[in-house]
């Protein structure tokens, strides 16, 4: 399987010289697998706060983050630790400087690690394996001698940090056999780690029968709503003439007309409201307009 390079991060091989604890080699992952765009003369720009680093990293205090970033910065793998103050006057989110990784001198580590939420001693181990792991095959071959020399753990240490992290799929354990029989060292591989797969929820949907009954209903409520309001306007209408103006128009084109009209056919209407009907005061023929001019 082809590795994709949006999925691997550099990590400088001189952090295995120095005596970093192993908090300090999660912080300093997290920082370098993050992406920037702010690379400027060969610094890279992480802005961060210590809250989202630690739920990255996985520890629970804030002060832990503090002081192993802190010991990164005396040590020269951050170069500066900067905070400005925001618009309101308080202090804002944290910004690293990181030297950018050039050269030769340094190894390939999976993002997707990090969400496996390993151990501080087991995401060390898992970087020196990253580091000892050959750049094509991804296979390794350093005894548990090897492994104890270099972290300085004692041997029982790292016996059970490798089965915890064969079992969680990072590593894979192959035992080899020499000519005569006997056992060799054993011979381990760095998994390919995929991206995790988007679980989609469908929403539960409704029934044909249950929407079609809903969709009945409520065209059956609509219809019943307009025609009452229909029914409420003619008898206003033709209750106004009966009763007001002592009889009914010439006309009732008014009652099925649609709601534009011209300005001639307004005149019209105004003019006949105006001589025909005897409607003599302005009120009276404002509301004859508005009456007759109404959809339904």
């Amino acid at each position: 399987m082809k590795r994709r390079q949006n999925d691997l991060f550099k990590l400088p091989n001189s952090i295995f010289t120095a005596d970093l604890t192993p908090t300090q080699y999660k912080v300093i992952a997290a920082l370098y697998s993050l992406r920037s765009r702010s690379i400027y003369k060969g610094n890279k720009y992480i802005k961060i706060s210590q809250k989202s680093l630690k739920k990255i990293c996985g520890i629970k205090s804030t002060q832990t983050i503090s002081d192993a970033a802190n010991a990164l910065c005396r040590l020269g793998y951050i170069k500066r630790i900067d905070r400005y103050y925001d618009d309101y006057k308080k202090l804002g989110t944290y910004v690293y400087t990181l030297p950018v990784v050039t050269g030769r001198d340094f190894f390939f580590v999976s993002r997707l690690f990090l969400k496996y939420e390993l151990t501080a001693a087991q995401t060390r181990m898992y970087l020196f394996f990253c580091k000892c792991a050959d750049s094509a095959s991804r296979w390794f071959w350093n005894s548990y001698n090897d492994i104890r020399a270099a972290l300085k753990l004692r041997r029982s240490a790292v016996i059970q940090t490798v089965k915890e992290l064969c079992s969680m799929g990072l590593i894979k354990k192959r035992s080899v056999k020499k000519k005569d029989g006997s056992l060799s060292d054993n011979h381990y591989k760095v998994v390919t780690l995929k991206p995790p797969k988007r679980i989609i929820r469908q929403k539960k949907g409704r029934s044909c029968l249950a929407l079609s009954f809903f969709q009945l209903s409520k065209c059956v409520k609509l219809f019943y709503n307009t025609i009452l309001i229909q029914k409420a306007r003619i008898v206003k209408l033709i209750s106004y003439y009966f009763f007001e103006t002592g009889g009914s128009p010439k006309i009732f084109s008014s009652l099925y007309s649609t709601h534009l009209y011209t300005n001639r056919k307004k005149k019209r209407l105004y003019l006949y409201l105006k001589y025909r009907c005897n409607l003599t005061s302005r009120k009276n023929l404002t509301l004859s307009m508005i009456y007759a001019l109404s959809p339904f």
